[in-house]
């Protein structure tokens, strides 16, 4: 999930000193969006691009869509629901409308996140931990999922130095690169060392062109070189500090159209994860938990392949997540790794 604006997936007010933060991870307190949030997220956008109030059939995209996500009639008008709901019973042909959805998503969690660089205009960073969490998710769904060249024994025990993927990225100044103010030297150890295999006895890949064939389909771009070339990975504690204090916090303010000043309390902050930044989840499918009427071969439970394949022909490109979509915030383009 690559944003396009800045995103404000919220976990409500605080006492801090930003008003409305974004969600985080409680022991990292890396940036997150909450499953929930990512499955609302991409239902409303599946209800947006398909006909979600076209329930002729089992198999009609609205009903696929309350049979998949799970059963919701919450907007629907009462023909609406009639129509939908003879979609809905149990073997005795009683109506069944509380079920699970087929599909699930984990928290999306952060992978690369954009900050202001000296040259190059900006740089994405990560650290260990966010990749060896990438690696380990990864795996549930492809066990031979691995980074070559990448483990503890080759990062050093106190694992506090600074790689780049590419020996010439345009963000090295001599062999350091400086990131808002600061600045890190960059160790020379990791260029071209760090490679990602899909599957045991498959050739490796460099990580970042890996990426960036998934992300970007390899097609030469500006956003598919840069890529390549633009990963910063820092100790942990550093990105740490980086995803805490680099985020975008926002003033905000209503003005009272009678005096033309600020409206009495009014005034709030705001937290933003910023454009550029790439986070990623996991779809989780499953057969339907529903239990039909077996003499209609059409109201059979859908299978788990069949959820995926539905999944994967509907995901638009773009949805929108988190608050504030009015202010054009939270646009993110989605991308589907098959693993």
């Amino acid at each position: 999930m690559i944003c396009h604006t800045p995103t404000h997936v919220g976990s409500g007010s605080d006492l801090g000193i930003v008003d409305l933060p974004i969600q985080r991870e409680r022991h990292t307190k890396f940036p997150k969006f909450e499953g929930s949030s990512v499955k609302g997220a991409i239902r409303e956008a599946f209800e947006r691009r398909v006909s979600s109030q076209e329930f002729a059939s089992a198999d009609a995209p609205g009903t696929m869509i309350h049979r998949l996500f799970g059963y919701d009639e919450g907007s629907l008008t009462d023909s609406q629901k009639k129509g939908l709901k003879k979609h809905f019973k149990n073997k005795k042909g009683e109506e069944q409308t509380s079920f699970a959805g087929a599909l699930g998503f984990s928290d999306a969690r952060m992978l690369l996140f954009p900050v202001k660089s000296m040259k190059g205009v900006f740089a994405w960073i990560t650290c260990f931990r966010a990749l060896k969490q990438f690696e380990k998710d990864m795996q549930l769904s492809n066990k031979g999922f691995h980074f070559k060249g990448l483990n503890e024994d080759y990062l050093k025990e106190d694992r506090q130095q600074t790689y780049l993927f590419s020996p010439n990225s345009p963000l090295l100044v001599k062999d350091k690169v400086i990131l808002e103010e600061f600045t890190f030297k960059v160790a020379n150890e990791l260029n071209g060392t760090v490679q990602v295999v899909e599957k045991e006895g498959e050739s490796p890949v460099d990580f970042p062109h890996w990426l960036a064939q998934h992300l970007f389909d390899g097609d030469g771009s500006y956003w598919c070189d840069k890529l390549k070339t633009d990963i910063v990975v820092l100790p942990d504690d550093d990105f740490t500090d980086f995803v805490n204090q680099s985020t975008e916090v926002i003033t905000r303010t209503k003005i009272d159209n009678n005096t033309g000043t600020v409206a009495k309390g009014a005034l709030f902050t705001e937290e933003y994860l910023p454009s550029d930044s790439i986070m990623y989840t996991l779809v989780l499918t499953s057969d339907e938990f529903r239990e039909e009427p077996k003499n209609d071969d059409s109201l059979n439970p859908i299978k788990q392949d069949k959820v995926y394949e539905f999944f994967n022909q509907n995901l638009p490109d773009v949805v929108q997540i988190g608050g504030n979509a009015t202010l054009g915030k939270g646009i993110v383009r989605t991308k589907l790794l098959n693993l």
